[in-house]
C-alpha cells in the first residue's frame, strides 16, 4: 500500500471523467487512488474494482433536511472530502480531486504532498495574474449598489451576512483539489465550520466557506500553493509546451502546470470532442482538448 492516496467522487453524469482522473493518477505511479460512490455508473465502476481502486458510499456527515438535498446524493462530496481518513484509513497523506480535474504534470504535482508534510493543508487560493476579476459590483452612476463575491455569497447564506461582508473581499480557496496530513489538527476546525455552515441545509458551497472561516477567522495556517498548482482554464487558457507535451501557465515563466481543472465548463466536461484554440510556446496555435488522454 502506498502512504499517500487521492481519492474523488462522481456520480453517473461525471463518470466518464472520474475515469480520466484515474488514468492520469495511474501514469504517477505515486499514489493509491479510492472513490467515494455517489452514484457513478456500473461499468465505471466495475472497471475501477477490477483495478482494485477502493470504493465506499460516503454518508451524510451533518442532517440536511431531505427537502433541501432534493435527491443530490453527490453533495455528500462537500462533506466526505474532509473525512478521508474514516472512510480510508492507514495513509499519510491524503489529497482530494474533483472529478472534473486530472494531472498534467506530475512533478508540479507534488507540491501537494510537500505542503501536506511540511504545513498539514495545502490548497491553491483562487487568485492569481491570469484570473483578473475579484469581485462583482454593479454600479448606479458613481455609487456601488451590489458587491458581490464567492465569499459574500456563500458565507451569508449559510452562516450570517455580518461574517460573509467581512470577508466578502477576501479571495476563495479552490475546494477542488487540496492535501492534508492524517495528523493535521485544523482538521477539527474545518469539521466544526462545516457542521455551522450547514445548519440552515445549504450545502453547496459549504466547503469554501467552513476553508475560508478556517484561513481567516482562526486562523488556522495552511500552505497556500500557487495557480498553477490548480488551473482553472475557465479563468484563462493555458499554453502548451509541445516539446514536453505539457500544459504550462500562459505567462512567463511559464511553468508547468500541476492539475488542470474543467470548473465552470460545461461543454468540455460532457463532450470529449471539444477543442480549444490553444497557443503553444513557439507562437503557433492549435485546436485541442482540455481533457485528459492517453
Amino acid at each position: 500500500m502506498n502512504k499517500n492516496l487521492i481519492v474523488s467522487s462522481a456520480d453517473d453524469k461525471y463518470s466518464t471523467l472520474l475515469l480520466e482522473l484515474y488514468k492520469s493518477v495511474m501514469k504517477t505511479k505515486d499514489y493509491d487512488f479510492a472513490v467515494l460512490d455517489c452514484g457513478i455508473s456500473e461499468d465505471i465502476k466495475d472497471y475501477l474494482s477490477q483495478k482494485n481502486v477502493q470504493i465506499q458510499t460516503p454518508n451524510w456527515e451533518f442532517d440536511v433536511p431531505q427537502y433541501k438535498v432534493r435527491g443530490r446524493d453527490y453533495l455528500k462530496a462537500q462533506f466526505s472530502r474532509f473525512y478521508l481518513d474514516k472512510y480510508f484509513p492507514g495513509y499519510e497523506n491524503y489529497i482530494w480531486m474533483d472529478s472534473d480535474t486530472w494531472i498534467n504534470c506530475k512533478e508540479t504535482f507534488k507540491f501537494y504532498l510537500q505542503g501536506a508534510i511540511e504545513k498539514g493543508f495545502a490548497i491553491c487560493p483562487q487568485i492569481d495574474r491570469s484570473s483578473p476579476r475579484l469581485i462583482n459590483i454593479r454600479w448606479l452612476w458613481s455609487y456601488p449598489t451590489k458587491i458581490n463575491s464567492i465569499n459574500f455569497k456563500n458565507i451569508s447564506r449559510s452562516v450570517s451576512k455580518s461574517l460573509g461582508k467581512k470577508y466578502a473581499g477576501y479571495y476563495t480557496l479552490n475546494a477542488g483539489c487540496f492535501s492534508y496530513n492524517f495528523k493535521f489538527d485544523g482538521l477539527k476546525n474545518i469539521k466544526k465550520n462545516l457542521a455551522l455552515s450547514s445548519k440552515k441545509g445549504r450545502v453547496f458551497g459549504s466547503d469554501q466557506v467552513a476553508l475560508a472561516l478556517t484561513l481567516f477567522e482562526d486562523k488556522v495556517p495552511f500552505e497556500l500553493l500557487p495557480s498553477y498548482c490548480n488551473w482553472i482554464c475557465e479563468h484563462h487558457m493555458p499554453k502548451f509546451n509541445i516539446d514536453k507535451n505539457i500544459f504550462v501557465e500562459p505567462y512567463i515563466p511559464n511553468h508547468n502546470i500541476a492539475v488542470i481543472h474543467l470548473a465552470g465548463m460545461d461543454e468540455d466536461r460532457s463532450n470529449l470532442d471539444i477543442t480549444h484554440k490553444i497557443e503553444t510556446l513557439d507562437k503557433s496555435i492549435i485546436e485541442k482538448s482540455l481533457r485528459f488522454s492517453d
